[in-house]
């Protein structure tokens, strides 16, 4: 988990109890921060999940005994992930406080603060995030079994006595889906809005944007697994194997990419997933333009050719 701290004190017991933290396994340190502007930013692009801000007059206020306030900012677009993180972070502070002998008189207090989700509502959270398990889910399996059938039909031996190319069959079996998937897109965001009552504070057109790489990636990965598999049943039971659990295991949607080890890591990094749902949580909760959307973006970008080279090798070699 990603902190930073904005250490108004510069004292050695503000440095003292920083390092409670450098050394703790869950936390990984970011650049300190220089200005609650940079702090707000930091917040909102995602590359710090906890804040801490220690005030001026903090180590004497510590030697004196009077009360002093450490300000803890977390990342509340996530609820669940929020809570472990204010879990561990008030461990780390008991144990600050038990070491320097503090607990009986406890003049040292924490002030948590969520951002984006200050009522810390989950519905906030889940109905961005099963946008994204929708869109991986629904489009791939549609454009797997329309290559699948055709397979068990035998009807895709025509298409080797055409003059069609493979770049053609595969952009002519994905583009309807996308289209598809695109309407039951706008169909979910209107659901979002009206039904649910769940703002877009950010980018509509960004969000727009990412739904229609997002599904142009989704629908490629259904035609990838389409090569491997010659019944609709076992497309079936691919392409839920191949999107379900890692959008649901592996994404972030749980916990975040960067805490995940071996393989886990791996597939959450190279999953479209992983990057859309940062689209739709920061334009539904933290306020994204399409400006700070663009890095989410340009990921979900990068699978389209990937994908559809992929899709084009396959096709090749499994022509007559």
């Amino acid at each position: 988990l990603r902190y930073a701290v904005l250490d108004r004190d510069q004292s050695p017991e503000s440095r003292s109890y920083i390092e409670n933290f450098a050394g703790s396994p869950y936390f990984k340190s970011e650049p300190a921060l220089q200005s609650h502007e940079e702090l707000l930013a930091r917040m909102r692009d995602g590359s710090a999940s906890l804040v801490l801000e220690i005030p001026p007059d903090f180590g004497k206020d510590l030697h004196r005994g009077a009360d002093t306030e450490i300000a803890a900012w977390i990342d509340g677009s996530m609820p669940f992930r929020a809570e472990t993180i204010g879990g561990y972070l008030q461990g780390i502070h008991t144990r600050f406080l038990q070491d320097r002998g503090l607990m009986p008189a406890v003049p040292l207090t924490l002030e948590m603060r969520y951002l984006y989700n200050q009522s810390f509502e989950s519905i906030n959270a889940m109905v961005p995030a099963v946008i994204g398990l929708l869109l991986v889910f629904i489009p791939a399996i549609l454009s797997a079994l329309s290559v699948v059938r055709e397979k068990e039909m035998g009807s895709i031996a025509n298409m080797y006595v055409t003059p069609v190319t493979r770049l053609e069959f595969i952009l002519g079996k994905q583009l309807p889906y996308i289209l598809f998937a695109m309407v039951s897109f706008l169909i979910v965001l209107l659901m979002a809005l009206l039904l649910f009552h769940v703002p877009i504070k950010g980018s509509v057109i960004g969000l727009i944007l990412g739904a229609l790489l997002y599904v142009s990636a989704t629908t490629g990965l259904g035609l990838l697994i389409s090569s491997f598999t010659k019944s609709q049943v076992a497309a079936l039971f691919g392409v839920a194997i191949a999107t379900m659990i890692p959008a649901a295991q592996f994404s972030g949607l749980l916990q975040p990419v960067s805490t995940l080890e071996g393989a886990a890591h791996w597939i959450g990094t190279f999953y479209p997933t992983t990057y859309f749902l940062k689209v739709s949580i920061g334009a539904f909760t933290k306020g994204l333009d399409l400006f700070s959307l663009q890095p989410f973006l340009f990921s979900l970008f990068l699978f389209i050719p990937a994908l559809l080279l992929f899709n084009v090798l396959l096709l090749k070699k499994q022509e007559p």
